[in-house]
């Protein structure tokens, strides 16, 4: 508990003052981004449900192959291993974290009952339990850990410091939730998977607490693509950790950074989203189809148009099919198709195959 028992001798500097002001504008727009993007919320929460399993699972290196773990995301198939397990009871439990933020309470049973239900059957049962504290003869004790007989107690002393801390409403919660996330790796409650638990009580954190963006943007995808950055601010947010002068600032302008990046891209999604509302879909979709390469997919019309429904896809599929457009190449959900109009920037497929029609 070294950061969150000491945390009043920071100094919050100015640009992380600077960083609140933006932070909180964009904060104070949710209720506008959930009425904004209403009538595809739960399409939307999926959506980032999925991306947070894949990028979860690509942070901690799961082996699972490419195609597999999509398949396991999207498809609900059937796990081979262990590794393909864990995939599955990660989708089930991002689904409740989102489910149920709301009405989420901090307790040590939550994160010691998270830790069962992600990795039972997983690692042996006798690695899932909270660590005992064992002290040689003669070693020196802890002030802060040193009422402690296992680590259960010190997580539990840590919870209720973090909940007294955001009572007082004398720090922001991000800088508390940080403070949190390094004290939490440091103590290592558990014998084995500390870190992933780490990373699941940020993400819940941050969720609870205001950061409502992450129901829309991908927070373990924002974190993948500054895994390098991140490891490196959470062990130089860790040093000195153990005298109790850990540097957590370090890591919470990354968390401040990271979360204006996701309030600047659902900011983007809105926009198109009005954009796309404001349009008639199908029309919409012949427009991309047009700027498609000459063989496509329904996939790539999906990626470009992920809130458009399957029917209305399939329904401008069909008109374009009817008017001699396009032809389809094949059958099945993965059938490509083929634009029998010529594209602006290339010949046609049949001038290309130097076909006389």
């Amino acid at each position: 508990m070294q950061c969150l028992s000491n945390i009043n001798r920071f100094t919050i500097p100015n640009d992380v003052i600077m960083g609140y002001i933006d932070l909180y504008k964009f904060i104070g727009n949710n209720r506008y981004n959930h009425s904004a993007l209403h009538s595809d919320y739960q399409v939307m929460v999926r959506q980032t449900i999925s991306s947070d399993v894949y990028f979860f699972a690509k942070i901690f290196n799961l082996h699972v192959t490419e195609a597999r773990l999509k398949s396991l995301i999207y498809k609900d198939i059937i796990p081979k291993n262990k590794d393909e397990r864990l995939v599955l009871r990660l989708k089930a439990a991002f689904s409740k974290i989102h489910k149920e933020t709301s009405t989420f309470e901090l307790h040590v049973n939550e994160v010691f009952d998270l830790l069962r239900f992600l990795y039972k059957d997983i690692v042996n049962d006798k690695k899932l339990q909270f660590q005992k504290i064992e002290r040689k003869k003669g070693q020196p004790v802890s002030l802060l850990a040193g009422g402690f007989s296992s680590k259960r107690d010190e997580v539990e002393a840590l919870i209720n410091l973090f909940i007294e801390r955001l009572s007082d409403n004398r720090y922001e919660v991000s800088f508390l939730i940080s403070n949190f996330y390094i004290d939490f790796i440091n103590i290592k409650p558990f014998y084995e998977k500390n870190n992933e638990i780490a990373l699941m009580m940020l993400y819940i954190l941050l969720l609870t607490n205001g950061y409502e963006v992450y129901e829309y943007i991908s927070f373990m995808e924002l974190l993948f693509n500054r895994k390098s950055d991140f490891t490196k601010v959470v062990l130089q947010s860790s040093f000195n950790w153990a005298e109790g002068f850990a540097e957590t600032l370090t890591l919470h302008r990354f968390i401040m950074n990271v979360s204006l990046q996701a309030y600047d891209q659902i900011n983007l999604l809105i926009r198109d989203y009005e954009f796309d509302s404001q349009l008639n879909k199908s029309n919409n979709v012949e427009n991309t189809i047009n700027k498609l390469d000459d063989i496509f997919s329904k996939d790539d019309i999906r990626n470009i148009h992920p809130y458009i429904s399957d029917s209305t896809i399939n329904r401008t599929l069909k008109r374009l099919r009817d008017d001699m457009k396009i032809r389809p190449l094949g059958k099945g959900r993965s059938a490509k198709w083929m634009k029998l109009i010529e594209s602006p920037k290339k010949p046609a497929i049949y001038e290309q195959l130097d076909l006389k029609i």
